[in-house]
């Protein structure tokens, strides 16, 4: 097989990599919500959970709003992208400081509505340095296109300078911060960062 990268819609049968995938991009952010519908449950782990969500062929969180990469046959990266519709007036978040009682606040706040958003990309570490993630990225603009978005945005905290790099590179700017409400899950500290850019 080619070491050249393939790029592939996903399938519910990748759900189980989709969700170890975007536990890695939300930085512990998605384990959150699963632990607590795994306690709620009682007989699933959080992973599991993760893994029924994106099985599901319904909702922002499923396996039809994912693309693979991968390289020799095997499953290398993913990205997460869909569209952010217009904001409703009663659901909106009122602005920094947060009381920290809600920890999703940050990113309920950081939105832009109307564009095409791309919720998770997280590549294995063997792949990394590639192009990969650019390509994903190329993708996520073409999808967004397609479904008739001319902007993409996305949410990235200020810590993975990686990847706040590659966002810069491709053209994409920050247009709000907020603080990230701490939580022993959460693998990063400061602010997350919402930044867009041209589809």
């Amino acid at each position: 097989m080619s070491d050249k990268p393939a790029y592939r819609p996903a399938s519910a049968g990748d759900s189980r990599f989709i969700a170890e995938m975007i536990d890695i991009s939300s930085d512990g952010v998605a384990l959150i919500d699963w632990t607590q519908a795994a306690q709620a449950a009682g007989d699933r782990t959080p992973l599991d959970i993760g893994v029924e969500r994106y099985a599901s062929g319904e909702g922002d969180y499923s396996y039809r709003n994912c693309w693979l990469a991968e390289v020799s046959g095997r499953r290398a990266g993913v990205l997460l992208s869909f569209p952010m519709p217009a904001r409703d007036p009663a659901a909106a978040v009122a602005p920094p400081p947060f009381d920290g009682s809600d920890v999703f606040a940050p990113y309920k706040y950081l939105e832009a509505p109307e564009t095409w958003y791309i919720c998770g990309i997280a590549l294995l570490p063997d792949y990394r340095g590639r192009g990969i993630g650019t390509q994903l990225m190329r993708i996520a603009g073409q999808q967004a296109r397609k479904h008739g978005y001319d902007r993409l945005s996305l949410v990235v905290f200020e810590e993975n300078t990686a990847a706040l790099r590659l966002y810069q590179r491709l053209g994409y700017r920050i247009i709000d911060r907020a603080p990230i409400v701490p939580h022993p899950l959460i693998r990063c500290r400061g602010d997350a960062l919402l930044m867009v850019a041209p589809a």
